[in-house]
């Protein structure tokens, strides 16, 4: 019984060492994965409703930005 506990313990406090060794490497080499980059797109406003949208996805009329062709008419109309 006393050879199994030993093993047992063993086990435990070699695992537990790894752990202790794999969070060391990882400080010093920033994370396994690196932390993402930011390849972002610029946002724009609604000018109806404030939401904040990629520019790509953004509708443009007369220099005014909107989220959506039902926000766009929308403006329109109240003017």
């Amino acid at each position: 019984m006393g050879r199994i506990l030993f093993f047992v313990l063993l086990g435990v406090g070699l695992y537990v060492a790894f752990r202790i060794w794999r969070v060391g490497q990882r400080r010093d080499t920033g994370g396994a994965m690196g932390k993402p980059t930011a390849a972002g797109e610029a946002m724009v406003r609604c000018d109806y409703c404030g939401l904040n949208v990629p520019k790509s996805e953004a509708l443009d009329a007369a220099g005014r930005w909107y989220c959506s062709d039902a926000h766009r008419r929308l403006e329109r109309d109240a003017r």
